[in-house]
């Protein structure tokens, strides 16, 4: 039994003292959930295709503007690049945090677009002031609410929006019940890898039952390698990856960051953008996790880049986490969790985010642990909640702020 195993068999007032009646439960079930959001999203399809085609998408000069606060803002970032390329046009991320207070970075034009909003609680003060603003400054766009929350006031607010609108709720288990959002994450970037398949909902049917088995594997193979890295007792942890895998790697270092309370300062790069000063942050008690691509060209420098730190002892210790990882890395890594090691599942990249995320959400859960918090709830403090308080949402009125 895997040490992800033996906390969810914990009995229940086991689970209510250690703080992990929800996280470990919620890390478990993201394969299930991925396929129940695949199956949502092809029924909301034909909706989807007719909301888009209101902006003359895909192709015509609309964008796609993601939003969303913290690790709603991250899925985002893992859609960039295959929505922009399926939809034909620019497809972006921009935290609400930004748009709130300057919203010309995400509409920079009177131009119409569609905004998709992305919220596990859909209570967010950010989250729903950005659709105000949006609806306001720039009535052309279109907005596609994605939310794990049915009640939330976004999903409220974007049935009012009639036919300029659709709300795309998932499955009520997304809406982590943790402080860290996991399934909800993932749960999200599967929805949202539904918009570069709109017109081929059969093939991303297909591609996100191979995700979800490639999830399955990854709760199988990493728990284990994970709780090893933990045990050598890092201080600091670096995320790597390229492309939509830089999102992944953006989001796991929120992970291990908030569910360690802070004990453990996490960053992010790129593989080729740590060369550029941020490598400097790797200290001999910092953790340093690849998450790599299977692209031959992207590998060169990824390799490029594991075999200088490794070689030249850079970190305490090195993960890596792939499809399939060569021999050579693997000589030189501490530990390396693959998820389909045999090839058979054939996966592109842009669909990976959701799998590679398991391994900071794994690392956050045990690290929390062998601090001795409590990962349900891991702020001492209590200055992190569930859904952020404490923002005050001032009048926009038009024009620059």
């Amino acid at each position: 039994m895997n040490p992800l195993s033996r906390l969810l068999a914990l009995d229940p007032e086991e689970k209510a003292r250690m703080g992990v009646e929800a996280t470990p439960s919620e890390i478990a079930q993201q394969p299930e959930m991925w396929r129940d959001t695949a199956g949502r999203f092809a029924k909301a399809a034909p909706a989807l295709r007719a909301l888009f085609a209101q902006v003359g998408l895909p192709g015509g000069s609309a964008e796609v503007v993601f939003a969303g606060a913290g690790t709603s803002d991250f899925v985002g970032r893992c859609l960039e690049e295959p929505v922009s390329a399926a939809l034909t046009t620019r497809a972006i991320a921009c935290p609400t945090t930004t748009i709130v207070t300057h919203p010309q970075a995400a509409f920079p034009s009177p131009r119409p677009g569609v905004l998709v909003s992305f919220a596990r609680s859909g209570n967010s003060p950010e989250s729903l002031a950005s659709v105000e603003i949006a609806r306001k400054g720039w009535p052309e766009m279109r907005h596609l609410i994605i939310t794990c929350n049915e009640e939330g006031k976004l999903a409220s607010v974007g049935r009012e929006l009639g036919d300029r609108a659709h709300v795309l709720v998932l499955h009520p288990r997304t809406n982590d019940r943790g402080l860290a959002m996991t399934s909800s994450f993932t749960s999200m970037v599967v929805a949202g890898l539904g918009l570069a398949y709109l017109d081929r909902v059969e093939e991303y049917l297909d591609l996100v039952e191979r995700t979800a088995r490639a999830g399955e594997r990854m709760l199988e193979a990493a728990p284990e390698a994970v709780e090893r890295l933990v045990k050598r007792g890092p201080r600091r942890a670096c995320f790597l990856g390229s492309g939509g895998l830089l999102g992944a790697a953006v989001e796991c270092h929120l992970k291990l960051q908030e569910l360690t309370d802070g004990e453990l300062i996490c960053f992010y790069d790129s593989f080729l953008g740590l060369r550029h000063g941020p490598r400097a942050a790797i200290h001999d008690d910092t953790l340093v996790a690849y998450l790599l691509s299977s692209a031959p060209y992207v590998q060169q420098y990824e390799a490029d880049l594991v075999r200088a730190n490794c070689e030249q002892g850079v970190g305490l210790s090195h993960l890596l986490v792939g499809d399939r990882v060569g021999d050579e890395l693997r000589g030189l890594a501490d530990e390396v969790i693959a998820f389909d090691p045999e090839g058979d599942l054939a996966l592109p990249d842009h669909m990976k985010s959701p799998v590679a995320a398991i391994a900071g959400q794994l690392l956050g859960l045990f690290a929390s642990l062998e601090l001795g918090l409590k990962p349900d709830a891991p702020s001492r403090s209590g200055v992190i909640h569930r859904v952020v308080q404490g923002v005050t949402i001032y009048p926009w009125e038009g024009g620059r702020p």
